[in-house]
Formats: structure tokens, C-alpha cells, sequence
């Protein structure tokens, strides 16, 4: 009788003791849209040699499905469907396969970016690339950014903003990946971001 008992009450705890990530992501949602659209950008990161600001919310990815090196950090809002992420480049990456047509000595900054967005690109259909501009001056440090959007294996057509920026001797290539509804709405906060980039120990 009392198995019997026990049997019944377990599923009771497991439903019970499981979070709501329904309601998680629809409070993320309200509290997006109730901040006029953007994210607060309340928790500070560090990645070999670099620090950023991201939303508190962003949570680690272990996959590395759209970065080049598994030592990359990702980042997900499953709540809006975003994928983030930043790799550290140096000249010792200049022997990859994926850089070794565009190297450029005297210009690494464009070569990692241009390497980069090529990848991307030829990994999607139907794709296309906007015009790369420089990261506006009041930024901390050179940058330049571009997007690309295609259908690919991410939610059907998927919008891709890549940046590289310089970083003392290093080159950082950040993405962020979601929907084109969302880009819409947060192009502007990954730009937050890539601001808030400080060199760190």
C-alpha cells in the first residue's frame, strides 16, 4: 500500500519541482518590450583578455555549431530566440583554412571580418551581405560590423550581425543570430554591447 502511495505521489514532486520556462520567457518578453524594446544590459563578462556587458538573462550554450573555435563563448535568450557569441583571433589563426584567402598583413581587422562573413555566407541559401562599416568613434575600440542573412538550419531565414573589433594585439569576432523580427528590435542592443567591450586581465 504504501509503494502504491509513493508511485502516485512522484509525479506529484517531479511536476512540482520543475521551473516554469514558459513563464520565464514571457516575463523576459514583457520586461523587453516594457523597457521601450531593449535589453538591460546588468551583467558584466569575461573572455581571454576582454570584458562586455550582456543581459542578465543570456544563458551559456555549449554548442558551438555557428563559431569556428571551441573555445568561443556563447550565449542564448531562449526566450526571444538569439544566439551570441565571441572568438579571440591572433596571427597564429592566420593558418586556418577559413582566413587563408583573405589575409591581408597590414589590415588583420578586415581580413578576420571578411573571412569570417564569407563563411557565413557561403553556409546559407538564398543569402545576402550588407555593406561593412567601421564601428562609430565613440566606441572604445576599432571595429568594423556587417550583416548577412540567408536560410540556413536556424529557424528558417535567419539574420546574422557580425563585428570584429581589435583589442591591443587580438581581434574579437562577435555574432548575434535571430530571427528578422527580432533583429528589428535588438541590432541596437548588440551594438550596446560591442560598446561596453573594455580590455581586462
Amino acid at each position: 500500500m504504501i509503494h502504491r502511495l509513493l508511485l502516485l505521489l512522484i509525479p506529484t514532486f517531479l511536476v512540482a519541482g520543475c521551473f516554469d520556462y514558459d513563464k520565464e520567457n514571457k516575463e523576459i518578453r514583457e520586461a523587453f518590450k516594457t523597457n521601450h524594446y531593449n535589453f538591460k544590459l546588468d551583467k558584466t563578462l569575461k573572455y581571454e583578455g576582454i570584458s562586455f556587458k550582456i543581459p542578465e538573462h543570456f544563458k551559456k550554450n555549449y554548442s558551438h555549431n555557428y563559431t569556428i573555435k571551441n573555445s568561443s563563448l556563447t550565449r542564448t535568450c531562449n526566450a526571444l530566440n538569439i544566439y551570441f557569441s565571441v572568438e579571440r583571433f591572433n596571427d597564429s589563426d592566420l593558418n586556418r583554412d577559413f582566413v587563408y584567402d583573405f589575409v591581408v598583413e597590414d589590415d588583420l581587422l578586415n581580413t578576420f571580418q571578411d573571412a569570417y562573413v564569407w563563411r557565413r555566407y557561403e553556409s546559407l541559401d538564398n543569402s545576402g551581405v550588407s555593406i561593412k562599416k567601421e564601428l562609430p568613434k565613440t566606441y572604445k575600440h576599432k571595429g568594423v560590423i556587417q550583416t548577412i542573412s540567408g536560410d540556413g538550419t536556424y529557424s528558417g531565414q535567419a539574420y546574422y550581425v557580425t563585428s570584429t573589433m581589435k583589442v591591443g594585439d587580438d581581434y574579437y569576432v562577435f555574432q548575434w543570430i535571430t530571427s528578422k523580427s527580432v533583429m528589428n528590435y535588438t541590432y541596437d542592443d548588440f551594438e550596446q554591447i560591442l560598446k561596453s567591450v573594455r580590455k581586462s586581465k
